[in-house]
């Protein structure tokens, strides 16, 4: 009885301290985040799904969902299978894709109308606020609950962390597999766990990652090294071979899926890396302090100046085998990629590929930050990160609010699929890729005669064909209804495969979005 006292006695000091602390962390960092999580639900407004061609391939989860339904097993397979090596993503889009079939039969709302393609929009989001926890969750290994405040929210606060959320790539998901992997390989509940089991756990989720977006053909790297790290030499071999059943657990079952379509996941794997090269090879190591800041601005150079007093720190103040992974596999794969690209010319960098070391970034300036003395120039240093981040999400998001996505704008003006309408580009741009007006529910007759209507500039903007703007010379008869700038002129969306000289026409030219109609 005394002991069980006593461990009250300890215990009920201890609850209350935690609610107050619980009741604390609802301003900070409570209400920063649930701002940002807001701002990113607002952001969705303005649409955005569909306009990168790639994000089609969400829409192979909708056809293998509709051959399902219609008894066609063999051509499910072939709508999986066809993704570029992406079959673990169409897998896992199939429930909201299923969601957006049912939306189709019950409601007649077409799965490539906006309102359908809000669901795969909210699955991203969804996606993107987990990683928020799993990132604090890691960070929590070896920071203190204030660090890892300051590294969650900084995180969330960068341009990179919003400029996905409208669309439907598989990023998010890939790096949220990697993070997931980290913190299992990491808590305490894994010391118990056999060799063999942590490679297994490691193999699995970092060949998935893979599967879902073989453009992070890195990702496999990280939680395999820290299954390795946190064993003895003599137990290696079970990790490896835990690894490889693991992996095998993920790539036999994709193979017999998409050998089912016809197609072969390990075939498709073999010609994905020809397809990586619409860039500059130039770029192999100058494209990360670049992207950083005309991305991020200042954030992005304090973030690169916290990067060798994190990896420094993270190696001998901790030196743990989480904290020794951390700090030099993602630089690993960094100067591997960019070796490629400048040395070998075979790939090149996207900001895509950027957006998977940037919580690692953000993690070195974290643990930077904390062991700085004395405790006034620590907290100077986190408010100034902290700011620096905030000013340019606003900045960020008053440019990414604006925008203009053609399909959405086309959308907006309640045409019909069908209509007529007399497309005029910059003489820059080719017409390769004109948007057209999707499909919607019956909707209410538009203002204004399709027939009527001149659109400029909705097209992919790229290729981009000569180095001089050449702006549209709009005939007299014609008046302006609308005017916005077009979305890939922000500068973020300039770094998926644009290059330098792109980049800088992009910005100088200023293509805007314009919708015309004859004068009464």
């Amino acid at each position: 009885m005394l002991i069980a006292g006593s461990r009250y006695a300890v215990l009920m000091p201890n609850v209350f301290a935690l609610g107050r602390v619980a009741k604390g962390r609802w301003l900070w960092p409570g209400l920063p985040l649930l701002l940002l999580l807001a701002g990113r639900l607002w952001a969705l407004t303005a649409g955005g799904a569909l306009a990168f061609p790639d994000e089609e391939r969400h829409l192979k989860s909708v056809e293998a969902v509709e051959a399902l339904l219609a008894g066609h097993v063999e051509q499910a397979c072939l709508h999986l299978a066809n993704t570029q090596g992406r079959p673990a993503d169409a897998l896992l889009r199939l429930p909201v894709a299923a969601a957006q079939v049912a939306l189709q039969h019950c409601w007649h709302l077409p799965p490539t109308s906006p309102a359908s393609l809000v669901l795969p929009q909210l699955f991203g989001w969804l996606v993107l606020a987990l990683n928020m926890v799993l990132l604090w969750r890691l960070a929590r290994r070896w920071l203190p609950v204030s660090a890892s405040d300051v590294v969650v929210v900084v995180y969330a606060a960068l341009a990179s962390s919003q400029l996905y959320v409208r669309h439907l790539f598989p990023y998010d998901t890939s790096l949220g597999l990697v993070l997931l992997a980290l913190v299992l390989l990491s808590s305490p509940a894994a010391a118990p766990r056999s060799p063999g089991r942590q490679g297994l756990l490691a193999g699995t989720l970092g060949l998935l990652a893979f599967a879902v977006y073989p453009g992070y053909y890195f990702a496999p790297l990280l939680p395999a090294a820290l299954a390795l790290a946190s064993t003895t030499r003599a137990q290696c071999k079970q990790v490896v071979l835990g690894w490889l059943a693991g992996a095998g657990l993920v790539v036999i079952p994709l193979e017999i899926l998409t050998r089912a379509g016809h197609i072969s996941y390990l075939r498709t794997l073999q010609h994905l890396p020809a397809t990586v090269n619409q860039g500059d090879f130039g770029e192999g190591f100058s494209f990360l302090p670049r992207y950083l800041w005309q991305v991020e601005g200042l954030t992005g150079a304090l973030l690169l100046l916290a990067v060798l007093p994190g990896l420094w720190l993270l190696l001998t103040k901790h030196n743990t085998p989480l904290t020794r992974v951390v700090a030099l596999a993602p630089v690993a794969a960094w100067l591997g990629h960019a070796g490629l690209v400048f040395f070998a010319h075979q790939l090149v960098f996207y900001g895509r590929l950027i957006h998977f070391f940037l919580p690692f970034l953000v993690l070195y300036a974290g643990t930077a930050l904390h062991l700085l003395r004395p405790y006034w120039l620590r907290h100077a240093a986190m408010v100034l990160l902290v700011g620096a981040t905030l000013v340019n999400l606003g900045l960020f998001g008053r440019a990414y609010l604006a925008l203009a996505y053609p399909r959405d704008v086309l959308a907006a003006q309640h045409l019909p699929p069908t209509a007529f309408l007399r497309y005029l580009n910059a003489g820059a741009v080719g017409p390769v890729l004109n948007y057209k007006v999707p499909p919607q529910v019956v909707a209410p007759s538009p203002a204004t005669r399709p027939d009527t209507l001149l659109v400029v500039n909705f097209t992919f903007l790229y290729p981009l064909l000569s180095s001089s703007c050449q702006p549209v010379a709009v005939p007299a008869s014609y008046y302006r209804l609308l005017d916005a700038p077009h979305f890939l002129t922000l500068p973020a969306y300039g770094f998926e495969g644009f290059t330098p000289a792109m980049r800088t026409q992009l910005q100088a030219c200023n293509f805007r979005c314009q919708i015309y109609t004859v004068k009464p």
